[in-house]
């Protein structure tokens, strides 16, 4: 449907290396002027060079719309499972409602599955776009639901979508725009995240689980009617051998005629990589280090407690004996933490994702250690009357920090750090592990709040993210503002780095 509007539109015009010549016009002014052809060229290539990013934007804020989806389901248990007690019309136990809780991430290793095995045969976008059916299955079995199995079936569902959009949206995103903006552009999920969360912290409250479940597929149904129009991965076109089709999709999105240069680039990444292969992950020392990385800053995603803290936000304020109502924090949190992940999209490509991620990862771990000292000294017996305010402080910025760096950078990095032959299966294998730590963190969250005390939960996920943060000091590198194949000769073997530059020099 794109290729065949573009291919229409009177207002855009390709011109490729083979189809160049002088309109009559052209040729009148040069003789004149008696201007040298050569010099007409050089001021049209100038002015060819400026692109427009607004498309790209558009483009990017669109595809990161099931995202907003993903964030109401992930909010859902923190306002829907407390009412679910004796006297309505569904009564879910302590122990189920924690399955019902970790059914998410269940389903979040069958999505990277899915996605990273059909990736390169069906296209970015169109995988995308297929990822809102369990999105509708999940809210309209959540309506009809009777018995608990039924809304774990339902999270189930929705784990699906989640855990192959988090594989498939960076690869797209990080395929259509250009470097300059690709940080802020992968950044938006997070923001669309926060917005869910808003969503389902602000109306969950005020409606039923159905009338809930029902307004809950607004935004999916949003996102079936906008991005039909979003073109395809020109990288995925070039793969297919459908150069015209590239062309068409980068004329759209740079607003640009002349974008030889870049298709010439995409080509010429695509040859150099090597035939791509799950082992290769495991054999080919940059593909191991790139996915080493990807699965460290995952880590501090999934192990620093989000999940399980975000879906048991509602009991977890209510133990820091405030005066607040419980509904009113937990909406403004994530209004907080949206303004966080927005100021997170405007600093990843001024500052660079090291300087993010590492700021956000000691951030969370001050944050966890201070909560956890607020409940050792409750357990000490110490009077924490006139200090309850200072784990809400922590929780709060504790909040802001992970929605800073923690949740963005991962999918920054899933975008930049593997060639195209390796995407699908690197995404895979990460977003699997993403998935696991997704399902068994809420669930040991939930068994460890009835049989462990509150301080030693938070200082075991200080404890790790601590680690991390070191770890991710040694070793996270910079790939802010670098093309793809910059990144890929960072990722090089210092020996096999050393001799490409000597080569390079001696030519």
């Amino acid at each position: 449907m794109f290729i065949k509007w573009l291919e229409n539109s009177s207002a855009l015009e390709i011109r490729t290396e083979n189809d160049r010549v002088a309109t009559v016009d052209d040729k009148s002014k040069l003789s004149e002027n008696k201007v040298m052809p050569d010099t007409i060229e050089v001021e049209r290539a100038v002015k060819e060079e400026k692109t427009k990013i607004y498309l790209q934007l558009i483009s990017s804020i669109i595809i990161n719309l099931p995202f907003f989806t993903s964030g109401i389901c992930v909010s859902w248990p923190a306002v829907t499972l407390s009412k679910l007690t004796p006297g309505s019309d569904l009564v879910v136990s302590e122990d189920e409602g924690g399955w019902i809780v970790s059914a998410l991430g269940l389903g979040g290793i069958i999505g990277p599955i899915v996605a990273g095995l059909v990736l390169d045969h069906t296209g970015r976008k169109w995988l995308i776009y297929a990822t809102s059916i369990p999105f509708i299955a999940c809210w309209v079995l959540t309506y009809l639901a009777k018995f608990w199995v039924e809304l774990f079936i339902a999270r189930f569902a929705s784990g699906i979508s989640v855990g192959a959009l988090c594989s498939i949206v960076p690869v797209y995103i990080g395929e259509i725009t250009e470097p300059k903006i690709r940080g802020a552009s992968s950044a938006m999920f997070s923001i669309m995240i926060h917005v869910g969360y808003i969503f389902g912290y602000g109306l969950g409250p005020l409606l039923d689980r159905k009338m809930f479940a029902l307004v809950s597929l607004a935004p999916t149904a949003l996102f079936l009617l906008t991005a039909l129009w979003l073109p395809e991965s020109p990288y995925y076109y070039l793969k297919k051998r459908k150069e015209k089709d590239a062309a068409l999709t980068l004329v759209w999105l740079r607003r640009k005629k002349n974008n030889d240069n870049e298709i010439k680039q995409i080509n010429e990444l695509i040859k150099s990589e090597k035939q791509g292969g799950f082992k290769k992950l495991f054999t080919e020392p940059s593909h191991k280090k790139a996915l080493l990385i990807l699965l460290l800053v995952i880590g501090g995603q999934t192990l620093c407690g989000f999940m399980a803290i975000s879906s048991y936000l509602d009991i977890l304020v209510k133990k820091f004996h405030l005066n607040f109502n419980s509904d009113m924090i937990l909406l403004l949190i994530p209004v907080i933490s949206l303004i966080s992940s927005i100021l997170s999209s405007c600093f990843v490509d001024k500052f660079g994702r090291r300087v993010v991620f590492l700021s956000s990862s000691y951030g969370t771990t001050l944050c966890l250690a201070v909560i956890g000292v607020y409940f050792l000294l409750g357990q000490l017996k110490v009077k924490t009357g006139d200090l309850s305010l200072v784990p809400l402080i922590a929780l709060v910025l504790y909040i802001i920090v992970v929605a800073f760096g923690l949740l963005s950078i991962p999918g920054i990095i899933t975008s930049e750090i593997f060639p195209t032959n390796m995407k699908g299966w690197a995404t895979m294998v990460a977003n699997v592990s993403g998935s696991v730590a997704n399902m068994i963190v809420p669930k040991c969250y939930q068994l460890a709040v009835t049989h462990l005390d509150d301080y030693i939960i938070f200082f075991i996920f200080a404890a790790i993210q601590f680690i991390i943060a070191i770890v991710a000091t040694i070793h996270l590198p910079e790939t802010s503002r670098k093309t793809f194949k910059e990144i890929q000769e960072i990722l090089q073997p210092k020996n096999k780095a050393k001799r490409n530059t000597d080569r390079n020099e001696i030519k």
